[in-house]
């Protein structure tokens, strides 16, 4: 087993390790990432870059082509109105006269001219007096003669029969007063722009509808497919077009990046940029190599592993410095914990004599709260029991005025509130336990209108007395039950009435008002006063055990908060608030029998 000794610095130094290790992984993977997003952003920005140089070589090298081509549209059109060729086609003057005049319109132009009769054979050529004449040969197979036939105009790229030499071959028929006599046929040719791409050094391709590349700066590349043809297509494309040439596929893959296309030819990798020419079924191609691409990736790469790599050693070293630094501190921490630690024994050794002291001095304090408690439970059975001895009191004294008067009837009413009161000042003593446990007095259905209205009954000598007008708007058959312990319910109202009382004592006007209302669920009951209302400080600790307003020896504070007790108890709730007109109103809620 591993000694308490070691332990502790072994597990201690694991932790460093763990830590540093953690750190170090985590700065790696960053830089990691942030090399990766350097490298992608790079390799996207010069893709961008080739993308948009490549769409303006294209545009140019796409104007060049249709300039050269556009140029030469004009010329069969107005040789097609030469007299000299209506002429020869009428067979009114021999070949001899226009070939001649043929040759000067081809020297000037740099295109080869020759005219075609109804039956598509060349009657007139500009190049008679070379070994590849076209005089005698017959045309009809080629679109451009049937083209022209039918009244259009012909455009038509394929390889001279006699000359073996491609070209754009533009035709348009020779008619007089309406008669179709021949064709004027124009090849334009195309080689010396391919050479020109060739010496640029730029790969430019242009492909027929077939995907037959037949202009390309690449020699290796003429005359192969795009893609793969069917036997009749080639075999057409042979007879008519391209003279027996293979037409082989040319070995490509097709992918894209980034919605960009890439082209793999041998092995190369191109960035694709084609535009449509819609107006000879054409379609040229700009190809940018990928290894700029590539190079500013490595490069990139490089650079950021290399400043990556420096902030990395620059991370190491400052964390380093800064463990070394925070060893230091906690060595002179440990040096002052220690410092501490003796002053510490010395304090909690004063602070032990103190507490034995303090220990004396909550005893005493103990013994004088106790008897303190004493006190104020004796004034509170005291004040509870003030209340029904001094109603007691006006009874009795109505009680020998009646008799004097010979009302026997009223003076049994009367001994039976003194009665009643007896039992009530019996049961008060009990309601003090609350403070000491929980308990429930008999629960039982109560109709609070006549509840209301006897401890109305019980209070209106007081009120009579003290010149305070006491009302109340309730039918005393009002049919509100409620379900609950009838005397404690008689102990809150008694209570709020009474405080009422006291309130009003300095008032102008004295009145006090209950108010009976119910809900669907909830019988309302409300006692208003209309004396000097409840101070903001007051009304946080009104419901409090103990706390009162009043004058010693007039009132300890228990009375609302027995109140609040019972209240509580019965699933109710009570509040106090000040008026707008002056005074104060108790309001107590309490589910009707049935809703509770």
């Amino acid at each position: 087993m591993r000694s308490p000794g070691r332990s502790e610095p072994y597990q201690k130094f694991y932790h460093v390790i763990k830590s540093k290790t953690f750190a170090v992984l985590l700065t790696v993977s960053i830089l990691s990432i942030s090399i990766w997003q350097i490298a992608e952003l790079t390799e996207k920005r010069t893709l961008d870059q080739l993308a948009s140089t490549g769409e303006l070589r294209l545009n140019l090298y796409a104007t060049t082509l249709r300039n050269t081509m556009e140029k030469h549209r004009h010329l069969p059109y107005v040789l097609a109105r030469n007299d000299k060729i209506i002429d020869l086609l009428q067979n009114n003057i021999p070949a001899i006269r226009v070939n001649p005049h043929l040759e000067d319109f081809a020297r000037a132009s740099g295109a080869l001219i020759y005219v075609l009769d109804q039956g598509g054979t060349t009657v007139a050529t500009s190049n008679w007096r070379t070994p590849q004449s076209l005089l005698g040969h017959n045309y009809s197979f080629r679109p451009y003669f049937t083209d022209a036939r039918s009244g259009q105009t012909g455009g038509y790229y394929a390889v001279g029969l006699q000359t073996r030499q491609p070209g754009f071959f533009l035709s348009y028929p020779v008619k007089d007063k309406g008669s179709f006599l021949g064709v004027i046929v124009v090849k334009i040719n195309l080689e010396a722009m391919q050479e020109t791409w060739k010496k640029s050094g730029e790969a430019v391709i242009v492909s027929d509808a077939f995907g037959v590349i037949f202009l390309t700066s690449n020699q290796e590349w003429k005359y192969t497919s795009l893609r793969e043809l069917p036997d009749h297509t080639t075999q057409r494309l042979q007879a008519v077009k391209y003279l027996n040439l293979p037409l082989p596929t040319l070995q490509l893959e097709r992918h894209s990046v980034r919605n960009y296309n890439i082209l793999q030819l041998d092995t190369t990798r191109y960035l694709e940029n084609a535009l449509q020419l819609p107006e000879y079924g054409w379609r040229i191609h700009y190809l940018s190599s990928l290894e700029a691409v590539k190079n500013n990736k490595a490069l990139a790469i490089i650079v950021a592993t290399i400043l990556s790599s420096f902030l990395l050693l620059t991370f190491l070293y400052i964390r380093e410095r800064r463990q070394k630094l925070i060893s230091r501190q906690e060595a002179k921490r440990a040096q002052a914990v220690g410092e501490i630690n003796e002053r510490l024994r010395l304090e909690i050794a004063k602070h032990q004599l103190t507490e034995n002291d303090l220990r004396q001095t909550q005893r005493e304090l103990v013994q004088a709260d106790k008897l303190a408690a004493l006190g104020r439970m004796s004034a509170a059975i005291a004040h509870e029991l003030n209340q029904p001895v001094t109603a007691i009191r006006t009874f009795v004294a109505s009680c020998r005025i009646l008799l004097e008067r010979n009302e026997v009837d009223k003076v049994n009413e009367n001994l039976d509130f003194i009665a009643g009161l007896t039992d009530r000042m019996g049961k008060i003593t009990g309601q003090l336990k609350t403070f000491a446990r929980k308990r429930k007095g008999k629960v039982v259905t109560i109709e609070l209108g006549a509840l209301i209205y006897n401890v109305v009954r019980q209070l209106e000598p007081q009120c009579s007395k003290a010149g305070v007008a006491l009302s109340t708007e309730v039918d005393r058959n009002c049919r509100v039950s409620i379900r609950g312990d009838s005397l404690q319910l008689e102990q809150v109202l008694s209570n709020l009435l009474h405080n009422s009382l006291d309130a009003v004592q300095q008032a102008s006007s004295k009145t006090i008002k209950v108010l009976l209302q119910t809900t669907n669920e909830k019988a309302i009951l409300t006692v208003s006063d209309s004396g000097a209302g409840i101070s903001d400080e007051v009304m946080d600790s009104l419901f409090d055990p103990f706390f009162t307003t009043k004058e010693i020896g007039k009132g300890l504070g228990l009375g609302l908060s027995i109140a609040y007790g019972i209240v509580e108890d019965m699933d109710g709730s009570i509040r106090a608030e000040n008026l707008q007109a002056g005074g104060a109103q108790f309001i107590v809620e309490l589910p009707q029998a049935g809703q509770e």
